[in-house]
């Protein structure tokens, strides 16, 4: 898939620095630093995915240009809102997130929050406008762009102290948004009745979606926070470099594929086409992918860590032969998760997300309240990753197997 190949060029630069400067970054930065990284992390991109309103989803279906521009300028708008309101729990809540998370980085660098929850709904909706184009070089040089930023300010940032780390999620973002909208025809005022008409159209999208996608991230992250709330923000560090160097290979390759689905799957929505072929296509090869990961993590994983950063992160290694199963998984079946909403099957999709976010979160905090030691919480919340992926991908081939024969049956 010569499309793929051209976004994951982008994605390889951009995630390759994010991984290579890792080393350095962990002599930069305390286990400390890293654990306030996964909270800000976390709670920016889950309050980031719904700041949207569902539009980001919504304006890949979207049947023509005028619906396109009148939900980008609903998105920008809830964004915005979304992003005050943030800035205003944070400002109140600093000391108290600071007690909850073991870190003091909540109270100095408070702003950072609201920063990344604008800058997460801002990517998303650039990120659909360039996949429903399908303008795959375009969205290869983003991604580029995103990775070099974040990694000029992690590096450069850290005589500033922690937000040198915590603020390159936004920062990396931010570059990535504004270099898009260069190439990107500025969008049209739209009337009130072209707003009223897309809030008509895609109403399921903007009641739905943005619950969804707030579980989803939730989903990704919950487990984080729960183990900085529930560990301390040193012993979540280590698992937060564990999933940083597993999920930035997982992020590339997959975000990738998502990306150039997202346009594929809105194209063949639009059409009517079949979904199936491309559906085979994407897990088969993703699944090659996956399983030569496990085995490279299983065989090298704990010596590479102590080689790569420090004989004090060598606890890391162990803890990415319990995860990098479920990363596979993962790894094969994420970029389907959008199809659900995209084909109109919008509740299916909110409860998985919230089937997964119950999972992943009673993965980490029963063994975590019941004593047991991070091996364990970390096993745990590997088989809740397996059996949530493995739901949706039956959901996935049950969807696209009927809209096959509901195809085939309109062409007899």
């Amino acid at each position: 898939m010569p499309a793929v190949a051209l976004i994951l060029s982008g994605s390889l630069v951009g995630q390759g620095l994010v991984i290579a400067v890792s080393p350095l970054l962990t002599r930069l930065y305390r286990p400390e630093d890293f654990g306030a990284l996964a909270v800000v992390t976390a709670i920016g991109s889950v309050i980031g995915a719904g700041a949207t309103a569902g539009t980001d989803r919504a304006l890949i279906v979207a049947r023509d240009d005028r619906a396109v521009r009148a939900l980008v300028w609903i998105g920008t708008l809830t964004a915005a809102v979304v992003g005050a309101a943030t800035a205003v729990a944070a400002w109140v809540t600093r000391a108290s997130s600071a007690e909850l998370f073991g870190t003091s980085v909540l109270t100095v660098y408070w702003w950072i929050l609201p920063t990344t929850v604008v800058a997460v709904a801002a990517q998303r909706i650039a990120s659909s406008l360039l996949a429903r184009a399908e303008r795959h070089r375009a969205i290869g040089v983003r991604n580029a762009v995103q990775g070099i930023g974040q990694t000029i300010w992690n590096v450069l940032g850290a005589t500033a102290g922690p937000i040198g780390l915590v603020g390159g999620v936004a920062v990396g973002r931010i570059v990535a948004v504004v270099g898009v909208g260069v190439g990107l025809a500025r969008p049209r005022r739209s009337t009130r009745t072209a707003l009223r008409g897309a809030v008509a159209d895609h109403r399921r999208f903007l009641l739905l979606t943005p619950c969804s996608a707030v579980a989803n991230v939730l989903g990704q992250q919950a487990p984080s926070l729960l183990l900085a709330a529930l560990h301390g923000a040193s012993a979540a560090g280590f698992v937060a470099l564990t999933m940083r160097v597993l999920g930035a290979p997982v992020g590339v390759l997959a975000d990738a594929v998502a990306q150039y689905a997202a346009g594929a799957f809105g194209r063949l929505v639009r059409s009517g086409d079949p979904l199936a072929p491309l559906v085979t296509r994407l897990v088969s090869r993703l699944s090659i992918a996956g399983a030569a990961g496990v085995v490279l993590v299983m065989t090298v994983g704990p010596a590479a860590f102590e080689t790569l950063f420090g004989e004090q992160w060598s606890v890391a290694g162990e803890y990415a032969r319990i995860l990098v199963p479920a990363f596979a998984v993962q790894v094969a079946v994420s970029p389907l998760t959008q199809l659900l909403a995209m084909v109109g099957r919008q509740t299916v999709q909110l409860l998985w997300d919230v089937m997964r976010l119950v999972l992943a979160s009673a993965a980490v905090a029963v063994p975590s309240l019941l004593g047991a030691p991070m091996p364990i919480v970390l096993g745990s919340l590997a088989g809740a990753m397996v059996a949530a992926y493995g739901t949706m991908l039956a959901l996935v081939i049950g969807t696209v197997r009927r809209q096959s024969s509901a195809h085939s049956t309109s062409n007899m």
